[in-house]
């Protein structure tokens, strides 16, 4: 027999796509999908083909004879030997679980990652034969270079196979910079490389000589990469390959910013003996002798390449000291929102800083702010409705300035010493410039008025960003009658597109503005073409006013307007092709709290194109106190926000449901009842055109309409209504949602949606449990993308809102501790059958998990269960709805509160009973039929998620708070039946407390 250099493992691992590729989800799993003629999908296609065509040739191979049992030998007795007890290990190309077996004999916990599914499915299958199911932690199924683990978390990290498949170099170095980066501090790397003239030793042995020659010709010795040349190679022999020398792996781990610290040759001086050692090592005692001599050799120099396999070993090399002003960039998931770090870049207590305008001009990043003396401003009385009276701004001594923009982090602009753009003559306040660059000059535009006057627009240009022309006048307002720009044009926004100049601006007939479209050859005389975007009827957020537009061009020629919406005092977007037709897109930007910068007004808005191929969103805020300051909202993905569907278009009889609503529901039925679940009255109107659909902590509405019914969830306030409207914007990206719309009436907001034709999906269960178990899946399959898609790292970035913040989760716990101190080391039995778990365990699990911080954020819903995912009843349509906690989320928390509503709400679950009998606690109880077998008895549900960095223990410890209340409903005794049931059943679901 001939030894074949294939890998020790599978093949590579990871998880969802590049930019430059999509991902699908098939099974809950990643399969990677690039052009056609892309020869790196090619080659992975047929690299996880071969090895998911029979994933028991890995295992039996390396039980075949001594000469592969030395390299198990080498690899646990000699470079895993430090492991510390308990170590977290990431195996990436994990295959069958050839290594990741033994080590969790060893009492390790594993993450298994590997291309094949059919190797994870045979992986698991063995771990839970083993009993050692409580030692795999997770799987994910895709790509070495697309990996997604925790960052920091892992004692050691395994690469024993992946790099011998990846023959881009790249792709390479991306699978191993993703796995240094789930080192935890102190952990290590492992890798095993095949050497340069093993494929062709192999082919001289096999007796392919033109084979071997052909690579040679073909300048495999420079290059490394192998592929089977002829049909014989690729059906019997291993998938294309990619073969190292010594020092372009060392390179390669280099690039990743590891340190070597040590080398191995697997095979030691047996390397290519295989026929003698399989003949005179075949009894224990010149095996185990054999071995310590190989374990002798496996470090001299001139055998690292004369083998199959070497193996480096490497830790993270010490950070390098960042200079002075360098910051780390903080990593973001990709959900279109901004607003989350509010940073100040100008304004004091003495003057006000808004309407800003930024650009690049000869390298440099530029910032022009209207600014002038807090107590120059003149108002005049002005009562809107809905509001209480307050003073309208009419004016002040403004002037506009220019200065260098500051980096993100950086601090304030410096306005103190920034040079003042010229005025118009006779001008006594400027506002609202636009800067745009053209042939090497930076142009001005910006809106002046004589003392008392009308606005009117002038441009100005620099040659050198500091002397500038003459303001000249280029659009002043329309003289014909009744026009809705016949009082003021102001705050343009101007690009140059197309050969022509195009202005959007601010018109005013008198009582609103609108937003308008001038076009000019020459930058001077302008041609008006009317109004582009209009004021919104009676309750729409630009019901008053849509006002000071910014726009910026898209690569694909089109172009992404953000504009003040007067009635919300925020900043909605729209989306244009041709820049005349313009599609709604929704709010961006909504004002804060009471005591942020902008919590009366988020208006004013700025857009400055960054190198990411992202939006800089810059704007100004006014506060409880007056005060106007410019401010930086972060990066806005354009891409995504375009993809936006149109808001729910708003009507007058919509605005009267609404109103009716607020003004004849008696007070009683606003009442937050003590269970929102519970049965409670329902208010239905006279006429019937109004009725509660539920009570709730948010109490909902059906409203019938002439444009048909309407679901209005008003109560809880403005704060509530928006980021519920803005959540479900960005999640329809991933998920089907309801159409929803914002009414504002003062300062109250309601969200109101489409009524949709659906019932709930926990009703399905017991009803129809096959299209159940469909939906389910395809659910899964949807969070996938869009967790896939937002995934962000928790270091350095916050969780938003959370439904059950992690005191009252600890307290839950702690309450379930003192209950079942009496059973504290209770064994428990399910259906008849001892676990691997006991009360004291499951308590330890949920303190650890609790005390945990979360490796991964997601952008979700925030109250994710199968109460708000409505099916259709005839067609195959299914909607989340409810995203009021909308944003980003803790990745095992939101998967959690999944499973549990599985447990909690389906009805599957039935017929519980406890007995206590000698130390144990035997809990019995039946899964309705094969939906109930499979959902709430298998994995079935969490391996949807494989392509995410899931840890599975933590999502169990995170159940047993969340099924605090079924566990407790019983006062009399320590926990219920019920309650330990559904416990049980998580730890199946999530892989753990298997029958011994």
């Amino acid at each position: 027999m001939t030894s074949t250099p294939t890998s020790s493992t599978s093949t590579s691992t990871g998880s969802p796509p590049a930019a430059s590729s999509t991902a699908t989800e098939t099974g809950g799993a990643f399969q990677e999908h690039r052009p056609p003629n892309d020869p790196a999908a090619s080659s992975i296609a047929r690299v996880a083909a071969f090895y998911d065509a029979d994933p028991e040739r890995e295992w039996q191979r390396t039980r075949s004879g001594p000469y592969h049992r030395l390299e198990s030998e080498v690899i646990h007795q000699q470079v895993l030997a430090d492991l510390r007890p308990g170590s977290r290990i990431l195996d990436i190309g994990s295959g069958p679980g050839v290594h990741a077996l033994e080590l969790a004999r060893r009492g390790h916990l594993l993450v298994l990652a590997d291309l094949s599914a059919a190797s994870l499915d045979s992986a698991r299958d063995r771990f839970s034969q083993a009993g050692l199911d409580g030692h795999l932690l997770g799987t994910q199924h895709a790509p070495a270079q697309h990996l997604l683990a925790p960052a920091g978390q892992f004692d050691a990290v395994l690469m024993f196979g992946p790099l011998y498949h990846l023959l881009d170099d790249a792709d390479a170095g991306e699978a191993v910079r993703r796995a240094a980066a789930a080192l935890a501090p102190g952990g290590r790397l492992h890798a095993i490389f095949l050497t340069r003239t093993s494929i062709l030793r192999d082919l001289l042995k096999r007796g392919r000589f033109e084979e071997m020659t052909a690579l040679i010709d073909g300048g495999y010795l420079d290059h490394g990469r192998y592929e089977p040349l002829s049909e014989a190679s690729a059906d019997d022999y291993m998938p294309p390959t990619r073969t190292h020398r010594l020092t372009e792996a060392e390179d390669l781990l280099r690039a990743a910013g590891l340190e070597v610290t040590d080398r191995y040759a697997l095979e030691g001086v047996a390397a290519w003996m295989r026929p003698y050692v399989d003949e005179r090592a075949a009894d224990h005692g010149a095996f185990a002798a054999l071995s310590r001599a190989v374990r002798a050799t496996t470090r001299l120099a001139e055998l690292l390449e004369a083998g199959d396999h070497f193996l480096l070993s490497a830790t993270l090399a010490p950070p390098v000291p960042a200079r002075p002003g360098n910051r780390p960039r903080r990593p973001a998931g990709r959900a279109d929102i901004v607003g989350r770090d509010r940073t100040v870049l100008a304004g004091s207590d003495q003057r006000i800083a808004f309407a800003p305008s930024a650009v690049r001009y000869r390298g440099r990043r530029l910032l022009a702010v209207t600014t002038g003396p807090a107590d120059a401003r003149t108002y005049t009385p002005r009562q809107l409705p809905g509001r209480a009276p307050e003073p309208w701004y009419t004016g002040g001594r403004n002037r506009i300035v220019l200065t260098a923009l500051p980096g993100p982090g950086t601090g304030p602009a410096a306005l103190a010493g920034a040079r003042p753009l010229p005025v118009p003559d006779d001008c006594d306040d400027v506002t609202g410039i636009s800067l745009t660059t053209h042939h090497d000059e930076l142009h001005a535009y910006f809106s002046a008025r004589p003392n008392g006057g009308r606005w009117a627009v002038y441009r100005t240009i620099s040659r050198d960003g500091a002397t500038w022309t003459v303001p000249r006048l280029v659009l002043e307002p329309s003289g014909e009658a009744g026009a809705s720009d016949g009082e003021h044009v102001l705050l343009p926004a101007v690009l140059y597109r197309g050969a022509a100049w195009w202005m959007w601006y601010a018109g005013r007939d008198g009582h609103h503005r609108r937003i308008h479209l001038a076009t000019s050859t020459d930058g001077l005389t302008w041609q008006r073409h009317g109004v582009v975007i209009d004021t919104g009827p009676a309750g729409a957020p630009d019901a008053y006013a849509a006002d000071c537009p910014a726009v910026a061009p898209m690569p694909d020629g089109s172009v992404l307007m953000v504009y003040g919406a007067g009635s919300s005092r925020s900043l909605f977007a729209a989306h244009s092709h041709d820049g005349v037709m313009w599609r709604p897109l929704g709010p961006v930007l909504h004002r804060g709290g009471p005591g942020s910068p902008d919590s009366a007004y988020a208006f004013y808005p700025a857009l400055l194109p960054e190198d990411t191929g992202h939006l800089r969103l810059l704007y100004a805020g006014e506060d409880d106190q007056a005060r106007w300051t410019v401010l930086d909202a972060g990066l806005l993905d354009a891409a995504l926000l375009a993809e936006r569907p149109a808001p729910l278009p708003l009507t007058d009889t919509i605005d009267t449901a609404v109103a009716r609503i607020r003004a004849d529901v008696p007070a009683s039925y606003w009442q937050v009842p003590d269970d929102c679940h519970a049965p409670a009255p329902a208010y239905t109107s006279p006429d019937g055109t109004l009725a509660q659909l539920r009570p709730s902590s948010t109490p909902v509405f059906a409203a019938r309409t002439a444009e048909g019914t309407v679901v209005v969830k008003p109560g809880r306030g403005r704060a509530y209504a928006e980021h519920e409207h803005t959540g479900l914007q960005a999640l329809a990206r991933h998920l089907p949602v309801p159409a929803t719309a914002l009414h504002y009436h003062g300062e109250d907001a309601t969200l109101v949606a489409q009524r949709l034709n659906g019932v709930p999906l926990r009703a399905l269960a017991a009803t129809d449990p096959g299209r159940f178990l469909t939906v389910l899946g395809e659910v899964a399959a949807r969070l996938v993308h869009g967790a896939t898609a937002t995934l962000t790292p928790h270091a350095g970035t916050s969780a938003d809102h959370s439904l059950e913040p992690p005191a009252v989760l600890s307290g839950r716990v702690e309450d379930l501790a003192r209950r079942l101190r009496p059973w504290a080391d209770h064994t428990l039995h399910l259906n008849g059958a001892p676990t691997q778990l006991s009360c004291t365990s499951l308590i330890h699990l949920a303190r650890r998990s609790l005390a945990a911080t979360a490796g991964w954020l997601v952008h979700a819903t925030g109250d994710l269960h199968l109460g708000n995912i409505l099916v259709h009843p005839g067609r195959a349509e299914w909607w989340v709805i409810d995203a009021e906690f909308a944003g980003l989320h803790d990745l095992d928390h939101t998967l959690a509160k999944l499973a549990g509503s599985c447990l909690k709400h389906t009805g599957l679950l039935t017929d519980t009973r406890l007995r206590e009998h000698r130390g144990t606690l035997q809990i019995t109880c039946h899964l309705e039929g094969s939906a109930g077998e499979k959902l709430l008895g298998t994995t079935w549900l969490l391996d949807r998620f494989d392509g995410l960095p899931l840890d599975r223990a933590r999502i169990l410890g995170l159940l047993v708070a969340d099924l605090y209340f079924r566990l407790t409903r019983d006062e009399s005794a320590p926990a219920t039946a019920e309650g330990l049931a559904a416990l049980l059943l998580a730890a199946r679901m999530t892989g753990h407390g298997a029958p011994r």
